[in-house]
């Protein structure tokens, strides 16, 4: 069977807040910005588009990311909160679409074999919502099935649709992967120098 081609939307209209000054998302890690390892990871996947959904003052991420083969969205209302970011990268999809893979900007560690096993799961029934999970714990990134866009249009403010996904009725599927980034984003200074521990070639289960 072969997998199914969906696009994917790779959220970086954040403000880092917690990082203080810098950009987490150009933040440097295995001699390239965090941000350029989701790219990339995606980029060698099935997924197709490949969306990117910055906030408005992002000049300095475009001298540093590779976006050539990538679908450029620029959110004007980045400021009012997560939600706006899901809704832009929606809006802006080039063509109908059975479902889209909402990807984290900050998630440098999930690997491309996670990707391709959450196509696959979301493949086998397209009406379900798909997410990862590492050692019982749900992570991301999540595809969203297209009877569900509504539930994105609706959001609110800085939320994502995790308390929907709470919801025992909700049709969400967990794939087990054995990959910690999807439960790892990088918010803070602490969780940048736990990610360079990860690059001196410590385990995972060590840090995790």
């Amino acid at each position: 069977m072969n997998t199914l081609s969906i696009p994917g939307i790779i959220l970086a209209a954040g403000k880092s807040r917690r990082m203080g000054s810098r950009d987490k998302l150009l933040l440097r890690f295995h001699g390239k910005p965090l941000l350029q390892h989701v790219i990339d990871a995606a980029l060698a996947s099935p997924i197709s588009p490949l969306l990117l959904v910055v906030g408005r003052d992002s000049s300095q991420l475009f001298e540093q990311i590779a976006t050539e083969n990538l679908l450029v969205v620029v959110n004007p209302q980045s400021h009012l909160g997560y939600s706006t970011s899901l809704q832009a990268g929606l809006n802006a999809l080039p063509s109908p679409c059975k479902g889209a893979m909402f990807l984290l900007g900050d998630q440098p560690l999930v690997q491309t074999k996670t990707l391709n096993a959450l196509l696959s799961t979301f493949q086998q029934d397209p009406t379900h919502w798909v997410a990862p999970s590492f050692q019982g714990k749900r992570g991301n990134p999540v595809i969203t099935p297209a009877a569900s866009f509504r539930t994105i249009a609706n959001l609110q403010g800085d939320t994502g649709p995790r308390n929907y996904l709470k919801n025992p009725a909700t049709r969400l599927k967990l794939v087990a992967v054995d990959d910690a980034g999807v439960v790892f984003d990088i918010d803070s200074p602490q969780d940048y120098e736990r990610l360079q521990v990860l690059g001196n070639g410590l385990s995972e289960a060590s840090v995790f």
